[in-house]
């Protein structure tokens, strides 16, 4: 059981967490079919795998046998299936109507989060087979917890850019390509933890496995946060009011955090401030 309390506990947190920024990204009409769009891709991992992946396996294997080039080939299983499936959400006539340059990274994260979600529970119902894990607590999983929710997010990085272009009516071609190749470049240390490149043990392998997909997650939110034109960003630690300029400013991730106030550089004025974490609304002239 404790597996399975630790995957709705990551469910719980990857919508809340996940679903403040597509909140953020969207406007009060797009709701439904974000809805829409998360409940639409929830199956879609399963459905590759079982119907996509396994098939496919099963035919190479009798076509070049089991090998180094099978091997190869099979590295570029999940990254192509996953990444085709998901494009399947743009065939809902309701999804692909309400498809808008400024809510495409939004719909692409929804997507993302119903797909990241459906395979966490494809995960944790396997692992509720495996004998090593009967018997450990909820708080045993936090590494399951901490990878899965950034994969939720991940999913909907890696197709932001297709559905951007898909939007703007551009080709999605080379789009399409992109979110193959950082999927591919995210899966690929996991292969070589497990043939243990340069005689690494597990013990070394998943302390740099923890930290690349941290970054690798740090860099795919940059680029949601350029494809939204900064509002991922804002969106995740909202904007502050200069006391000195009373310039409105997006919250940089590079500052002091004291609890109640934040020791930030005004991108205005470029001086820093101790500014309250919590602030009024203000009006569109930007003053409290």
């Amino acid at each position: 059981m404790g597996i399975l309390i630790a995957a709705v506990i990551t469910t719980i947190v990857a919508i809340v967490v996940i679903g403040a920024l597509i909140r953020r990204l969207s406007a009060r009409e797009d709701r439904n079919v974000l809805v829409l769009a998360f409940f639409f891709a929830l199956p879609l991992q399963p459905l590759a795998f079982y119907f996509i992946r396994l098939p496919l396996h099963e035919l190479l294997t009798k076509w070049i046998g089991a090998g180094a080039l099978l091997t190869a080939i099979s590295l570029f299983y999940a990254p192509v299936t996953e990444e085709v499936a998901k494009w399947l959400a743009l065939g809902v006539p309701s999804i692909r109507k309400a498809l808008k340059p400024g809510n495409a990274v939004a719909i692409a994260l929804a997507v993302g989060l119903g797909f990241g979600s459906g395979e966490l529970w494809f995960i944790a119902e396997r692992l509720t087979h495996s004998p090593q894990l009967l018997g450990l607590p909820f708080y045993a999983f936090t590494g399951f917890l901490t990878e899965r929710l950034m994969v939720c997010f991940l999913h909907g990085s890696f197709i932001a850019l297709f559905f951007k272009r898909y939007a703007e009516g551009k080709s999605v071609w080379a789009a399409a390509l992109f979110g193959i190749a950082p999927h591919f470049a995210l899966n690929f240390p996991i292969y070589l933890s497990s043939i243990n490149l340069l005689g690494f043990s597990g013990q070394v392998w998943g302390p740099l496995l923890v930290i690349y997909v941290s970054l690798f997650t740090l860099a795919m939110f940059g680029f949601v946060n350029r494809l939204s034109s900064g509002k991922a960003r804002e969106g995740i630690l909202g904007q502050a009011t200069c006391p000195e300029c009373h310039q409105v400013y997006p919250r940089s991730f590079f500052a002091l955090n004291l609890l109640t106030r934040r020791y930030e550089r005004c991108p205005h004025c470029r001086h820093w401030h101790l500014v309250p974490v919590r602030q009024p609304s203000r009006d569109k002239g930007g003053k409290a």
